[in-house]
């Protein structure tokens, strides 16, 4: 019984941490064949964020938060200067409530002005990244691919988006 004990306790150790850093891997390589949105400025090459810390952003153009949110990261991009780190927007729940509404989501882009590549959401990426259920979302991942610090607005809660300061502490 000691035995088995032992290395239940071994693989909780030693084993479990390996398979969560794969799926921590697996959200960032889940991007790999992502879209870029039409709207978008800048287009998004998968290769370009091996190796850099990546900030994703889960969004939706009627989501007021989401904007509150983009200019967190715009705050962020200023604050990191040249420094190499990718930003990617990741489009989510777009159509929820109704059709896609591509003169709002122009709204969106020209009130955020987001200098990073937006890309298409999709049922496996949410699933990659654990479920993207709820927006804003943001996931912040060491040049390693770990994640490191995630935002997600909770129902009803006070705090809406994740901030520039809490963004860049988690660069570190």
């Amino acid at each position: 019984m000691k035995t088995r004990a032992f290395i239940i306790s071994l693989f909780m150790i030693v084993l479990a941490p390996v398979a969560f850093a794969a799926d921590e891997l697996r959200a960032l390589q889940s991007l790999k064949d992502a879209r870029t949105l039409d709207v978008s400025a800048k287009a998004f090459d998968a290769a370009s964020v091996k190796g850099k810390p990546v900030v994703v952003a889960f969004f939706a153009s009627w989501c007021p938060p989401c904007t509150d949110e983009f200019d967190e990261m715009a705050k962020v991009q200023t604050a990191i200067g040249d420094r190499p780190v990718a930003f990617i927007g990741v489009n989510v729940f777009e159509a929820w409530g109704g059709a896609k509404d591509p003169a709002r989501m122009a709204r969106f882009i020209a009130r955020t002005r987001p200098d990073f590549a937006l890309i298409e959401g999709s049922p496996e990426i949410s699933a990659a990244f654990g479920t993207i259920d709820r927006i804003p979302t943001v996931a912040v991942f060491g040049a390693d691919g770990r994640e490191t610090w995630r935002f997600v607005h909770e129902r009803g809660a006070v705090k809406t988006h994740a901030t520039a300061d809490e963004i860049l502490k988690a660069l570190q």
